[in-house]
């Protein structure tokens, strides 16, 4: 059972900055950046528009583990709680501009929320969009830890659906700005 991947540590850093969406200020922010990472619809919505046809997720490691401290913290769990967690990268044109990790408590992995363990290379946030009962705590951001993946922003956020809470951290590459031309200013 794995207690944090390399991923895990990268966007949960031991001393985070994390802060809530509205005591970020957003000027603060680079405005390339700024605009993604506040972005409170789906991100792979959001993605499939910038690239149609060209957005694909690759999912590159789930099972059960136990939670970060951030996970532990956010979801009110123990460090000794089981959890269920996925780790993807979204791609556009086979460039990873997103990393993502969803971490679940274990026990929560029933009804509705059991299709997150068949998943496989599809999006999660097509299925938690589709959810109408679906509810987003706000998107709070930080700094990436430095890294050899080259990631530099990180946004994560609470989702709850039918009682049942898991947590969502995607951190962003800078690749992204590659893609999306309408707001390159740093």
């Amino acid at each position: 059972m794995k207690h944090s991947s390399d991923l895990a540590v990268i966007i949960h850093p031991a001393r985070p900055d994390w802060s809530t969406r509205l005591n970020v200020a957003p000027q603060a922010l680079p405005p390339f950046w700024r605009s993604w990472l506040l972005e409170r619809g789906s991100l792979t919505a959001r993605l499939t528009r910038l690239a149609p046809g060209r957005f694909s997720v690759d999912c590159q490691q789930e099972g059960i583990g136990y939670p970060t401290p951030a996970e532990q913290k956010e979801l009110g769990l123990s460090a000794n709680q089981r959890v269920w967690f996925r780790e993807v990268q979204l791609k556009l044109s086979g460039v990873p501009v997103v990393q993502a990790r969803t971490v679940v408590p274990d026990a929560a992995l029933t009804g509705r929320l059991a299709r997150l363990r068949h998943l496989g290379n599809r999006s999660l946030g097509s299925f938690l969009f589709s959810q109408p009962d679906m509810r987003r705590t706000f998107v709070r951001v930080s700094r990436c830890k430095a890294n050899t993946a080259g990631l530099e922003w990180a946004r994560r956020s609470v989702f709850t659906l039918g009682g049942s809470s898991l947590m969502v951290t995607e951190a962003f590459s800078p690749l992204l700005t590659d893609f999306d031309q309408t707001n390159r200013t740093n």
